[in-house]
């Protein structure tokens, strides 16, 4: 029966940047699976590829920001091009609450970033086809884009490098149970025994552990992606721009013309995360003649849906399982598994070969807070 020290399961940006960051440590014996046929064949490579660090959770903020230190410097030999491209990020609000909080947000001192406050009228600089109006804008001007295929393969070939060895098409049906203890997982092919094995596996996270009554609950929710025909006046350069609030909005330059989202934030089951939901369509046209009116005659060239995975509190779980041993999480980024991997990466390592990690955020992540939420949620019902 084979025997490995290390399973992860999943090749996605979680499990790639997990496996990346143990076998750079030194990490022994380490085996990456995936069904599908192509790594990051799901979420990551549905992402809408944005840099952005500015994320109001400061356990969050904290992994944001160190990931983008690393992806503008990640030493000779990770990566032959450049990952990140700093045209700008522009978080925007309405004049107003929606405003007010965004300032109250980015001049925080525990999510402060290097921010330039402007208004609307200066959007328009970037984006001739922006509404007018009022209301404010924060300028990142070192953020913007990040190559999410570039970013991936790096992390799966450094770790190739390092001995991981992958296999797709290799469906894990369930993980095998001793005692106390998870000691591998059964495949299409057979049992393979570990040490250690780690579900990094998006919207299923939560999949095999329920067979065996281990549950976490981690919820899919299904985003639309849309880009419009090329168009001569989009400067493909320009920044990114976001607007925060209830009337959530994100577009950038993409293929000529301009991609963006409605944010819309549907729960789905896993399998159907993906599936393009063309009634969705006409909200995003709405919200993009809302926000973009110089756009009224631009027909939408392509669209596609991605899954965004959230725990119960919308923070990450990262770490080992407090009810058996051998088995940990690398679950839950809920749209910033990408901003975040290399962060998340390291955590996750630290749990793998030390058994604890001093991160300053790796409490507020460790999976044992989401079940102490469910238990403190029975008790209050009671």
């Amino acid at each position: 029966m084979e025997r490995r020290k290390l399973i992860i399961v999943g090749s996605g940006i979680a499990g790639a940047a997990t496996a990346w960051s143990v076998a750079q440590r030194g990490g022994q014996d380490v085996l990456l699976l995936d069904g599908a046929t192509q790594p990051g064949s799901h979420s990551t490579g549905r992402n809408a590829a944005i840099l952005r660090t500015a994320i109001p959770d400061a356990a969050l903020h904290r992994l944001a920001r160190t990931s983008a230190e690393f992806y503008r410097q990640p030493g000779a030999g990770f990566c032959t091009m450049p990952l990140v491209e700093e045209h700008g990020l522009l978080l925007t609000a309405k004049a107003g609450e929606d405003s007010e909080n965004l300032e109250r947000w980015i001049t925080n001192p525990d999510l402060a970033c290097p921010a330039e406050k402007l208004d609307f009228h200066a959007v328009r600089k970037h984006h001739p086809y922006f509404q007018e109006g009022e209301g404010s804008a924060w300028l990142f001007a070192n953020e913007g884009g990040i190559d999410v295929h570039a970013l991936l393969e790096a992390y799966l070939h450094g770790a190739s490098q390092r001995g991981v060895e992958m296999r797709t098409r290799c469906h894990v049906r369930r993980l095998i149970r001793e005692g106390d203890r998870i000691i591998g997982v059964e495949t299409a092919a057979g049992p393979i025994l570990a040490e250690q094995v780690v579900l990094a596996t998006g919207g299923w996270a939560s999949l095999l552990p329920e067979e065996l009554q281990l549950p976490l609950r981690f919820d899919a929710r299904r985003r639309h992606l849309v880009v419009t025909a090329a168009d001569s006046a989009v400067n493909p350069h320009a920044a990114v721009v976001w607007n925060i609030g209830p009337d959530e909005f994100y577009f950038r330059p993409e293929s000529g013309g301009l991609l963006m989202s409605a944010c819309d934030h549907v729960a789905v089951a896993p399998a159907l995360g993906e599936m393009l939901d063309r009634d969705v369509l006409p909200d995003v046209a709405e919200k993009a003649l809302r926000w973009l009116p110089g756009l009224a005659d631009a027909a939408f060239a392509n669209a596609w849906a991605g899954m965004r995975t959230f725990s119960e509190d919308h923070r990450f779980a990262i770490g080992p399982d407090p009810r058996v041993e051998g088995l940990l999480w690398v679950a839950g980024l809920g749209g910033h598994g990408i901003t975040c991997s290399y962060a998340v990466g390291e955590l996750a390592a630290d749990w793998i070969l030390n058994r604890q990690s001093a991160h300053p955020s790796s409490q507020a992540l460790h999976p044992q807070r989401l079940l102490m939420n469910r238990e403190q949620l029975q008790l209050a019902q009671h």
